[in-house]
C-alpha cells in the first residue's frame, strides 16, 4: 500500500508539474507576441507643460469650418479648453506656445487598434499626434493602462471593447480563452448573454464580436445588450448577411471591407476572371447598402489602407516593409512566437494568399484590383448618404500597421478614395469622439484639451497631419523634441528587444 500511494502521489505530482509547465510556457510565448516582453520604456522620462496653457496667435480648425479660422488663442486649465477666440487676456501665470504661422487641429482618434502589452506602442501613438484610441479586443491590463493615463501619465485615452466573443466548440477553442483572454468562447445563447452582463459591470465600453459567432450566439448578444445599453460592434459573422446586420442592432461594422467581402460571398466568391462582373454588381448595389447603414445608424472603421498594402505584401513583402517605418513595429508582435507566426517574411498572413502556385499573376492583380475598387466605391457610397465613418487602421492586430505611423497613411489612403480633406479629418476628430460618445475631437470650450499643433496646413494636403510641432494630450503640452525622443526611445528598445535581425528590411 505504501508504494502504491507514493506512485498516486508522484503521478498527481508529476501531472500538476506537467500541467503548470506547460501553462507557463504557454503564457511566456503569448507575452512575447504581445509585446508584453519588450523592454519598456518609461514615459515619465519626458518632459511635458501641465497647468495653465495659452496657444496663441494660431490658426485653427474647427471641424464645422471650411476653412481655418486664423489669429486665434486657446486657453488650457488643465486637461480642459477654457477659451476659445481672438484677443483675450492672458495672465501672467500661463504658459505662451506661440503659434504663429503654426495650424491648430484637434487631436487625432484611431478608433481601430491592438495596444496589446507594451506601453511604448503607446508612446507612438502620441509622438504622431494621436490622442485617442479606440482598443478593439479589450483586456483587463487596458484599464490600469487607461487609468494610469488619466492619472497623469503620458499617452493616449482608451475606449476598451471586451474581449472578442466566439462561439467555437472544442477543446482548442476553450484553452484558447483561458490560456490567451483576448479570445473568450460560449457555445449557448445564455453563457454569451451573461458574459455581456459580466463585461458590461466591468465597464467595459462595448462589447466586441468575432466573425466566429453562430446565428443564435450572435442575436443573443445584441439582445442582452441592447437590454443593457451597451453598443454591440466588431465583424458580421461568417454565413450571416447584411440583413441580419440591419436586424440585429449591431451598432458598428469595424472595418468597411467586411462589405465587400460579404458581397463576394452573395456574388459566388471573387476571381480574377470575375472581377468586372463583381465590380458592376458593387455599383449596382452599393447606394442601396449605404442608405440602409444610414436608417439603421450604423457606422464603420475604415482601415482601407490595410487592405491597398495586401497586393504589396502579398508577392513583395521586404520591399513593403522597406517602406513603412518597421523600426518602430513592436518585436514581439512582428517576429511572433510558438503561438503565433508573426509578420516577417515566409509567415506573414497576407503574403502568397493571391500570387502562388495555383493563381496565375495577371488573376492575382485582378482580384486585388477589384476587390479594392469595390472598396472605393462603396466608401464613396457611404460618405454619399452620411454614414459615420470613423478612421482605424487595425494597429498590431494586422501586419504591417504600425502604432501611431498607419494612421496617417490611413487619411491618406481615405483622401485618395474621395474624401475632402475637411471629410477626412472629420472622421478622424469629431466623428470619431461622438461614436465614442467622449468629449473631445473638437476645439470647444469645456472640451478635452487633445490637439495637435502642426508647422503646415492639412486642409490644402491631407499629409500634413505628419508635420507635427506639438502635441496636447490630456492637458500635457509636448514639444517637438520630446516627441523625437519617445520615437527614438521607442526604436532603440525595440532594437534591444529583437531575437531575429531585421536590418535587411529596414
Amino acid at each position: 500500500m505504501k508504494l502504491r500511494s507514493k506512485i498516486i502521489i508522484w503521478s498527481l505530482f508529476s501531472i500538476i508539474a506537467a500541467t503548470s509547465a506547460t501553462f507557463i510556457f504557454f503564457q511566456w510565448h503569448i507575452n512575447q507576441m504581445l509585446g508584453g516582453n519588450t523592454q519598456h520604456v518609461d514615459p515619465n522620462q519626458f518632459k511635458s507643460t501641465k497647468g495653465l496653457i495659452a496657444i496663441t496667435n494660431v490658426n485653427v480648425w474647427y471641424p464645422e469650418e471650411l476653412s481655418m479660422t486664423p489669429n486665434q488663442t486657446i486657453l488650457i486649465e488643465n486637461n480642459s479648453i477654457s477659451y476659445v477666440g481672438d484677443n483675450p487676456s492672458i495672465p501672467n501665470n500661463y504658459h505662451i506656445v506661440d503659434g504663429h504661422d503654426k495650424y491648430l487641429i484637434p487631436g487625432l482618434i484611431d478608433s481601430h487598434v491592438h495596444i496589446k502589452k507594451s506601453h511604448n506602442d503607446l508612446l507612438l501613438y502620441l509622438a504622431n499626434g494621436i490622442t485617442q484610441v479606440g482598443e478593439m479586443t479589450g483586456l483587463a491590463h487596458h484599464f490600469e493602462l487607461a487609468r494610469q493615463i488619466e492619472q497623469g501619465t503620458l499617452g493616449p485615452n482608451i475606449y476598451i471593447a471586451s474581449p472578442k466573443m466566439n462561439s467555437h466548440s472544442g477543446i482548442a477553442a476553450t484553452s484558447r480563452s483561458m490560456m490567451e483572454q483576448r479570445h473568450q468562447n460560449f457555445t449557448t445563447p445564455s453563457e454569451a448573454k451573461a458574459a455581456v452582463r459580466k463585461y458590461k459591470e466591468m465597464r467595459f465600453d462595448a462589447i466586441k464580436l468575432s466573425s466566429d459567432l453562430n446565428r443564435d450566439i450572435y442575436y443573443a448578444i445584441n439582445e442582452e445588450a441592447k437590454k443593457l445599453k451597451i453598443p454591440v460592434i466588431g465583424h458580421l459573422p461568417v454565413g450571416l448577411q447584411l440583413t441580419d446586420l440591419y436586424a440585429s442592432g449591431q451598432s458598428q461594422l469595424a472595418h468597411i471591407d467586411s462589405i465587400t467581402h460579404n458581397l463576394a460571398n452573395e456574388f459566388g466568391g471573387l476571381y480574377g476572371e470575375t472581377s468586372d462582373a463583381f465590380i458592376a454588381h458593387i455599383q449596382e448595389h452599393a447606394d442601396a447598402i449605404a442608405q440602409q447603414f444610414k436608417a439603421h445608424n450604423i457606422a464603420l472603421a475604415s482601415t482601407v489602407w490595410l487592405h491597398q498594402t495586401r497586393p504589396q505584401q502579398d508577392a513583395e513583402l521586404e520591399s513593403f516593409f522597406k517602406s513603412i517605418p518597421l523600426a518602430y513595429q513592436n518585436p514581439g508582435w512582428l517576429e511572433g512566437s510558438f503561438v503565433s507566426k508573426g509578420c516577417l517574411p515566409g509567415h506573414n498572413t497576407y503574403q502568397h494568399r493571391q500570387f502562388n502556385n495555383n493563381n496565375s499573376p495577371d488573376n492575382a492583380k485582378k482580384y486585388y484590383l477589384a476587390y479594392n475598387e469595390a472598396i472605393n466605391i462603396i466608401t464613396r457610397a457611404l460618405i454619399k448618404h452620411g454614414v459615420t465613418i470613423t478612421a482605424g487602421t487595425d494597429s498590431l492586430g494586422a501586419c504591417g500597421m504600425i502604432a501611431g505611423f498607419a494612421l496617417h497613411q490611413e487619411l491618406v489612403a481615405l483622401q485618395r478614395v474621395g474624401l475632402s480633406n475637411i471629410q477626412v479629418l472629420n472622421s478622424a476628430t469629431k466623428a470619431a469622439a461622438q461614436w465614442m460618445k467622449i468629449k473631445t475631437g473638437q476645439i470647444r470650450v469645456g472640451y478635452r484639451a487633445d490637439l495637435v499643433l502642426l508647422n503646415k496646413n492639412p486642409l490644402e494636403n491631407i499629409a500634413y497631419t505628419q508635420e507635427i510641432a506639438g502635441v496636447v494630450a490630456n492637458g500635457h503640452f509636448i514639444n517637438r523634441r520630446e516627441l523625437n525622443r519617445m520615437l527614438a526611445a521607442v526604436k532603440n528598445a525595440n532594437a534591444q528587444s529583437r531575437t531575429i535581425n531585421i536590418d535587411h528590411l529596414l
